[in-house]
């Protein structure tokens, strides 16, 4: 389990940059893209890492038994994050790099951005807290909890830098959408179209989702199938 520490250690270090002004201070002497390509590069072998160290490292005790019922219900909701990670990367998205390309025309966020602003994000926080539910032991917190904290802490800084870059567009696009997930709809500031996140997107994510159900144990070498 010390190697997957270490792993989290460096995978959290690695996310903890941006916010201590390291971030600007890499982008003012390699500029944007070589940044956010290396930023990519290491996130990713950072989260390889883990994913080795966490396979490897030896079973903990479990806080509580888990039953054939929570992990049905894990099956179930994980749909959610496929949803969300191909509604998100598909769609205009003011959150991400070229986000300012996404405010420039009047649009109406009825589609993933009408349940929350940062649709990939909240799909890896809910992805890690369902993987945590079903695997409540020391081992697993060390990978889930940071992935999902960060994943939260990231969308958060992430809404200060945009508020300050784009200013009036970004208010006029957080009037409409929400930061937590249905927040905005459940408070009726924000409209869902169901027919504007794309049928297409869903028919996609549901197939990936039934790939990963079907390959999870070859890959991961735990079945999430109760069966």
């Amino acid at each position: 389990m010390t190697e997957l520490a270490i792993a989290a250690l460096v995978f959290v270090t690695l996310h903890i940059l941006p916010a201590v002004k390291a971030r600007e201070w890499i982008i003012a002497r390699i500029g944007d893209p070589a940044y956010m390509g290396l930023f990519s590069l290491a996130s990713t072998l950072g989260f390889a890492w883990m994913i080795f160290a966490y396979r490897n490292a030896p079973a903990s005790t479990p806080l509580y038994e888990t039953g054939p019922g929570l992990k049905w219900f894990t099956v179930a909701m994980m749909l959610i994050p496929f949803i969300f990670v191909i509604t998100g990367m598909t769609s205009r998205n003011p959150s991400s790099i070229l986000g300012k390309e996404a405010l420039k025309t009047p649009h109406r966020w009825t589609d993933i951005f009408a349940i929350t602003r940062h649709p990939v994000m909240w799909a890896i926080a809910i992805w890690a807290s369902l993987h945590l539910l079903n695997r409540p032991d020391a081992t697993s917190a060390l990978l889930f909890v940071p992935l999902g904290l960060l994943a939260i802490s990231g969308s958060m800084r992430q809404e200060i830098r945009k508020r300050k870059e784009f200013g009036d567009a970004w208010k006029t696009f957080a009037s409409q959408t929400s930061f937590v997930p249905f927040a905005g709809i459940l408070s009726g500031k924000a409209k869902l179209h169901l027919r504007d996140l794309g049928p297409w997107r869903i028919v996609a994510a549901v197939g990936l989702w039934l790939v990963t159900l079907s390959f999870h144990k070859a890959i991961i070498g735990v079945s999430p199938i109760p069966f």
